[in-house]
């Protein structure tokens, strides 16, 4: 579950306000990982869940999906907060991006692709 919950968080760009609001990314990710699951991977997760006073008069459906969420938001938050704890925050944008001319652009006017290296740039 932990690889999934990992996979789900890295496969999208978050906004620092999407991350700062860890409740609601939470709930994000749980309805989404909720929605993947197979009834057999459902059933692993609230296998060892204890039947309590807080499930009496409640269809066996609601309980099911109530307890599945709860165990999954407990493991993404832990994941998550593990995740934030190693992560760094980059102000100012990405430095990974790609400039226009690096991808097929017109060729910079003082300087062409082929130009010879300067002796300067040598030493």
């Amino acid at each position: 579950m932990n690889d999934l919950i990992k996979k789900k968080v890295l496969a999208r760009n978050w906004t620092f306000s999407e991350i700062s609001n860890l409740r609601d990314t939470i709930s994000i990710l749980c309805n989404d990982i909720f929605l993947e699951l197979t009834l057999t991977e459902r059933f692993q997760i609230v296998r060892d869940i204890k039947v309590n006073e807080n499930f009496i008069g409640h269809t066996f459906e609601d309980v099911m999906r109530d307890a599945i969420q709860l165990q999954l938001s407990a493991d993404i938050a832990e994941v998550v907060t593990n995740m934030l704890s190693k992560a760094t925050v980059n102000f100012g944008g990405n430095n990974n991006e790609i400039s226009e001319r690096s991808l097929g652009g017109k060729p910079h006017k003082e300087r062409t692709t082929d130009a010879p290296k300067s002796r300067l740039s040598e030493e």
